[in-house]
């Protein structure tokens, strides 16, 4: 188990417009796991996820990962940590939830049978050498999993208001040193890192009237809104006619992919 945290030049989360405490936050995990959840969990599932095993969920947020995890894992153990921990659940037996930075702290080499990971390690500098951290705390044999959100802008020179705020959280993501992009390497990194049985499974993430992503990106730019139109990446008529376009009941549209990818350690 690891020390109780130290202090750490590690950035706070989202420099301060993705802080827990913000009610809109809470709500924007949420919608979060609206959608990325069914992907996670046939991601976890092709990674063979049994009965007893001892797994990791590295930034655990609202933590319906990591309560998913502990009902699939039981009577194995599930430690899900966060530099917040205050959205986790406590009240299940087999989860224990652990106050941790991931970028400063560590774990024993090998001792889980599952390390997994959702949208975080894009907001992390340190990224890479997070993922070598997660490989070391996994058992030969056993997996690694990771999963990113993807920000998708148009490539085909359609312009509209719905685009532009998606370029503007991309380059929001850029000046706090996130990478809005970077999951699209995470199954090339992974088997860098030398794990085997590599695989990968995406979920698209449509917005317009009942796209399964549209929650998501309306409370994603209800937070980042006011510091993408002070940096200047967008003007404020943008987020107004994005809302519309959301709410037109003829506007379907790609805005993020949740890319999952898994490998397992190659035995001892």
């Amino acid at each position: 188990m690891a020390e109780p945290p130290t202090t750490s030049n590690t950035p706070a989360y989202g420099a301060g417009l993705l802080d827990h405490h913000l009610p809109l936050e809470a709500r924007r995990l949420r919608a979060l796991e609206a959608f990325a959840d069914p992907g996670s969990r046939a991601a976890l599932d092709s990674c063979g996820l049994q009965a007893g095993w001892r797994c990791l969920e590295v930034g655990g947020g609202a933590g319906s990962v990591a309560r998913w995890l502990a009902g699939r894992c039981a009577p194995g153990e599930v430690v899900a940590t966060d530099l917040d921990i205050s959205l986790l659940p406590k009240n299940v037996p087999n989860l224990t939830v652990l106050r941790h930075d991931v970028v400063g702290e560590d774990f024993p080499e090998a001792s889980f049978d599952l390390v997994h990971t959702r949208a975080l390690l894009e907001h992390l500098p340190e990224r890479e050498d997070v993922l070598a951290k997660m490989v070391r705390w996994t058992a030969p044999g056993r997996w690694v999993c990771v999963e990113g959100v993807i920000v998708v802008t148009s490539t085909d020179g359609a312009r509209n208001a719905c685009h532009r705020c998606l370029d503007a959280l991309v380059a929001l993501a850029d000046s706090m040193r996130a990478d809005a992009r970077w999951a699209t390497a995470v199954p090339r990194l992974l088997a860098q890192a030398g794990l085997e049985d590599v695989g990968l499974r995406c979920t698209p993430g449509l917005v317009g009237p009942g796209g399964n992503a549209n929650a998501l990106l309306r409370l994603a730019l209800s937070l980042t809104g006011p510091a993408m139109v002070a940096r200047g990446f967008i003007q404020p008529q943008d987020l107004t006619d994005c809302t519309r376009l959301l709410d037109n009941a003829r506007y379907t549209d790609l805005a993020f992919l949740s890319l999952s990818a898994w490998g397992r350690r190659p035995p001892a």
